[in-house]
């Protein structure tokens, strides 16, 4: 791991008064208590204290919620992610180091169960998901937008698209792919492995337009001359983005970052983080729509 790739986190505060520093052990008020079944009998949370190592997720050219610049990782789901662990360094009362592991959006669930990485944010919330690892949040939450093709501008509604004549292009495995086959249940509908992909799969004219998130969409947009400004459709459809740890044997990590999500967002920080990515990736933040709360 190159040493521009780990960042060395020195515990800022603590999360909660109480709870945190014992790793809300044997909890069941959030979702991890010992009534669950679990899949795995080793403990995330031991594994951090002992090596000092905290494993993070990320996918390549993704702005505004990851990026790679000049060695550096960067992006509102990283500060998030460092966020997350400064207030575990906090509880465990050691110094923690994050490495990044690069993952897809296909292969992050099973990257997770195999233990290849500890943390990642940005996961659509599902009950298959669920029962594969646990989930932590909602962290933040998105409007899904319409990114057409130029030319291409069948109208500002979900049911303008609804129609076997519209091909649209998705990020296999994202919120996107979730919303597009609940709200365009009639379209045709192609997965794809990357939004660079999706984004190609317009360019090629295989389809009209993309299902996006509205910061993918703007940055999508802002990189890509012939695709058009980023549509939110109505009705409004905001999706909760969730975070993503382990199963392991005694919950106690997805209990802290379960506990740590929720402060989190509580706090505002999670809009914080978000307008200041979209700022550094030069999207321009006063078109965002008056109600979005994040």
């Amino acid at each position: 791991m190159d040493k521009n790739n780990s960042r060395l986190i020195v515990g800022r505060r603590q999360l909660l008064k109480t709870g945190a520093a014992a790793g809300f052990a044997g909890s069941s008020l959030l979702g991890f208590g010992s009534g669950t079944v679990r899949a795995a009998s080793n403990s995330s949370w031991d594994r951090i204290a002992e090596t000092g190592v905290v494993r993070m997720g990320v996918l390549s050219n993704h702005e505004p919620y990851h990026n790679l610049e000049q060695g550096k990782w960067v992006g509102f789901a990283i500060e998030m992610g460092l966020d997350a662990t400064a207030q575990l360094s906090a509880a465990m009362k050691k110094p923690l180091k994050v490495e990044y592991f690069e993952t897809t959006l296909a292969t992050v669930i099973l990257d997770i169960q195999s233990d290849k990485l500890d943390m990642y944010v940005g996961l659509s919330d599902s009950e298959e998901r669920r029962k594969a690892i646990w989930l932590f949040g909602p962290i933040y939450e998105l409007p899904e937008c319409a990114i057409n093709s130029k030319g291409f501008n069948p109208g500002d509604t979900w049911d303008k698209y609804n129609n076997p004549s519209v091909t649209v292009s998705v990020v296999l495995g994202s919120t996107d792919e979730q919303a597009a086959r609940k709200m365009l249940p009639n379209a045709k509908i192609r997965a794809l492995k990357s939004t660079a992909e999706a984004i190609l799969d317009i360019q090629s004219g295989n389809s009209q337009m993309m299902v996006n998130t509205l910061l993918s969409g703007m940055a999508a947009a802002k990189a890509t001359p012939n695709l058009s400004t980023p549509l939110v459709l109505s009705p409004l459809l905001n999706q909760p983005s969730m975070g993503g740890t382990r199963r392991d044997g005694d919950g106690k990590l997805g209990d802290f970052l379960m506990a740590w999500a929720l402060k989190y967002r509580a706090d505002g920080k999670s809009r914080e983080s978000i307008i200041a990515a979209m700022k550094h990736s030069g999207l321009d933040v006063s078109n965002l729509p008056a109600t979005l709360k994040f």
